[in-house]
């Protein structure tokens, strides 16, 4: 039996920046239309992002050139992770943050492709564990993350003052 091929996401360049940001605005647009209140302007932030790129820390899948699709993955946990009870203790973890496909690509598969890669990517740079927090209020998100097997950790996180509560969700792939 043939192994599927994981898709692979190209490293973004800060050449992609402005793109990157009109794809999560416009993300947002829809994501506000169906009363899914998860992002605003001032998140993701202008300079996260560009502190993302900089990094080397942001992937995206390309159409003609141009990123349809955008994921972060680095070690950096927020603070309230330590309050959550993980599954997987390891001291090799990768966190996804921020996958976001634009609208004209999503329902595609895309957002599983993209978190595909991260495994992936995670497998390859010896990661044990990958955890994220997801908001509650997305459905797409939450039925994304459970259908790839991700195991809903203990507790919540808590954004924009107060405003977004995120459940989070972590895989074992050492």
């Amino acid at each position: 039996m043939e192994t599927p091929r994981v898709p692979v996401a190209e490293l973004a360049a800060l050449s992609d920046f402005e793109t990157i940001l009109r794809l999560y605005r416009q993300a947002n647009e829809v994501l506000l239309a169906e009363g899914i209140i998860q992002w605003n302007d001032d998140y993701p932030s202008p300079k996260v992002l560009k502190e993302n790129l900089a990094n080397g820390n942001t992937w995206v899948f390309r159409d003609h050139g141009q990123p349809i699709a955008t994921i972060t993955l680095d070690e950096d946990q927020d603070l309230q992770y330590q309050l959550i009870q993980w599954a997987y203790v390891s001291n090799r973890v990768l966190v996804v943050h921020r996958l976001c496909v634009a609208p004209g690509f999503q329902k595609l598969g895309k957002a599983r492709q993209m978190m595909q890669f991260a495994e992936s990517f995670a497998v390859l740079n010896q990661y044990q564990a990958i955890r994220l927090d997801a908001y509650l209020g997305n459905p797409y998100s939450q039925k994304l993350y459970r259908s790839l097997g991700y195991h809903e950790a203990g507790g919540y996180c808590y954004y924009h003052p107060g405003l977004i509560m995120c459940n989070c969700f972590e895989k074992w792939v050492g």
